[in-house]
């Protein structure tokens, strides 16, 4: 796989963990949801004004985003011990830490999403409590 192949795919990932649409990056690159297809394809070169605004995006740097090795992006790092066992087979080590990326992230909403259900439940009971008296 060339380099541009490995930016390509890279891009994807990107776009994928992140729960983006290709139609969403492109109004932020300010093109066509078709171009933005064909970036990732690896059909058309990518500017560097383009490769700055999309590092903003995933909060990285425009090295780490051209880079060819595998690092974690949008702030979030995922230790070696915190892995997952349910990741897909055969894929990339960089895959694999997009992977966990995401179900660690996902992990941190659910815990919090199970805060607001107790909070709210709790609010809830103090309501029925106060119509009550």
């Amino acid at each position: 796989m060339n380099l541009t192949q490995k930016f390509s795919k890279k891009l994807k990932i990107l776009r994928e963990v992140n729960n983006y649409t290709q139609e969403y990056v492109a109004r932020v690159l300010e093109i066509s949801q078709n171009a933005y297809s064909l970036l990732e394809k690896g059909t058309t070169k990518i500017t560097l004004d383009r490769i700055e605004v999309l590092a903003e995006l995933y909060k990285t740097t425009p090295a780490e985003l051209i880079s060819v090795t595998e690092t974690i992006y949008n702030g979030n790092t995922v230790a070696s011990e915190m892995m997952h066992s349910n990741i897909p087979p055969n894929l990339s080590s960089f895959e694999k830490r997009m992977y966990e990326q995401t179900i660690s992230r996902l992990e941190i909403d659910i815990e919090k999403l199970y805060n607001l259900i107790n909070q709210l439940a709790t609010n809830k009971v103090q309501n029925q409590e106060e119509a009550k008296s």
